[in-house]
């Protein structure tokens, strides 16, 4: 490690930009959130520090499966996730980047329906509805700090190539996925990542695509790995969407190239293009404190290295792969967990897997990642969903601080149900509604009328019942 000394920055003005609500984080969470509180009305600036929106779904590739609630059958299955997300999704069907909700095999525990995107129709779609709705964003933009006063924000300082600036906003939103802002505001805060190896295959992950793949030979000619879970036509011409699952486990000599890399290959990867894996999840990445600068850079140096060695493997031992060629990859690592920000209100997995409801709700969901045979606790009981309270969005020991994504649960088991695609955007639509309406009646966070968010939550089409 590189020694590390002290110097002292000389005073200088930097210029200020006057907002409503500010919104740290161009992500799943993050782009709802700002739609969300720019059409209540509010004027909404948006940071975010890579050269897209949209987080893990366009810089991840990470699909969005569970807008229903957990069910094995598709024709019973309600709909849990409404609003500016299930719009998104309609928006990528009508730009023909969308697969529409496919049932899954009825074995399937992630939910009765998946829906996968084109990750790059997703860029100009989540663009074009931020430009729509007047928010204000700055890509290619860090935040780096805040202004207090007492328990209440003031400002949000921010580095692009103009140099540094600052925000006051009276409401902010933190949805940069590892609290940064809660972290910089002095809000207590939980590490997640050492651990989450109990529960998954790590911390960290990256998501990758091949192109040339024979898929019906891969099928075909693997019977002992490979196995297609579902097929079915999107309503765009000429693109299907598959799935398939995939094991180096019953055959680990055949496959040995795969089994060296000591590399845990997701159980399925999905196909939205004729020839492409569109979606492979490398779920083994590295264990680190990706909230750090310089483990991150560690892990997104070593997971490149870990990528490129699995397409070479999968092509020296799995037919169909022999002309396949590595197609794309996320442009930043896959993070699942860093640190988790202490709120009003922890939800527990106790309270998810009894389909729990409450009296404060911005939204409900209905998924779990951990639950198959090896979890069977973390299932949800009838109805198949649960509620999300307003208070688990209140960042203790800040007074105008929303936190929306996967930085708000510390409970662990129940992270791997929150911190899902789907369950960030309901978070982030309930956080924008309620800064917005915040600063219209100038109240703090935890005095704003229930019922008044929830008739404004109704307005934009979410689901509360």
């Amino acid at each position: 490690m590189l020694k590390q000394s002290y110097i002292i920055e000389p005073e200088k003005k930097i210029p200020v930009i006057e907002a409503d609500v500010f919104v740290a984080g161009a992500g799943t969470a993050g782009c709802i959130a700002a739609i969300a509180a720019a059409r209540q009305g509010a004027k909404v600036v948006l940071v975010e520090k890579m050269p897209v929106p949209g987080g893990t779904y366009t810089n991840g590739g990470i699909g969005a499966n569970s807008f229903y609630a957990m069910s094995t059958d598709p024709a019973t299955a309600k709909r849990t996730v409404g609003g500016i997300p299930y719009e998104l999704n309609q928006r990528l069907l009508e730009a023909g980047g969308g697969t529409g909700y496919i049932p899954t095999p009825e074995d399937h525990h992630h939910s009765p329906f998946r829906f996968v995107a084109d990750h790059e129709v997703y860029k100009g779609v989540v663009s074009e509805m931020l430009m729509e709705a007047g928010v204000t964003v700055y890509l290619q933009t860090m935040f780096c700090g805040v202004l207090m006063e007492g328990d209440v924000i003031t400002g949000a300082l921010m580095e692009n190539k103009d140099g540094r600036s600052a925000v006051a906003a009276r409401q902010y939103i933190d949805a940069s996925g590892d609290g940064d802002i809660a972290k910089f505001a002095g809000a207590e805060q939980v590490p997640l990542w050492q651990d989450y190896h109990k529960v998954c295959g790590g911390p960290t992950g990256l998501v990758f695509g091949m192109a040339g793949v024979d898929t019906e030979r891969m099928v075909a000619e693997n019977p002992m790995g490979a196995v297609r879970l579902s097929h079915a036509e999107t309503g765009v011409p000429g693109v299907t969407a598959e799935q398939y699952a995939f094991t180096h486990a019953k055959d680990p000599e055949r496959y040995k190239a795969v089994a060296d890399l000591d590399m845990r290959l997701f159980t399925s990867m999905s196909s939205i293009h004729k020839g492409e894996m569109t979606y492979i999840n490398n779920s083994k990445g590295v264990d680190c404190d990706a909230s750090r600068a310089d483990e991150l850079s560690r892990a997104e140096m070593e997971m490149r290295i870990k990528i490129m060695r699995f397409a070479n493997a999968l092509k020296e031992c799995v037919p169909g792969f022999e002309d396949a060629y590595l197609s794309w990859a996320s442009t930043q690592l896959g993070i699942r967990a860093t640190k988790a920000t202490v709120c009003d209100k922890t939800l527990t997995q106790e309270e998810i897997s009894a389909a729990a409801r409450f009296e404060d709700e911005i939204g409900l969901y209905g998924f779990h990642d951990l639950f198959q045979k090896a979890h069977p606790e973390c299932e949800i009981a009838a109805p198949g969903f649960y509620g999300f309270p307003y208070r688990m969005l209140l960042a203790k020991g800040c007074a105008n601080l929303f936190m929306a994504g996967r930085c708000v649960t510390t409970d662990l088991k129940a992270h791997m149900s929150t911190r899902n695609v789907p369950g960030c955007q309901v978070m982030g639509q309930g956080a924008g509604v309620a800064a917005a309406l915040c600063v219209q009646k100038g109240c703090a966070s935890r005095e704003l009328p229930y019922d008044e968010l929830r008739r404004a939550l109704l307005k934009q089409d979410v689901i509360l019942d």
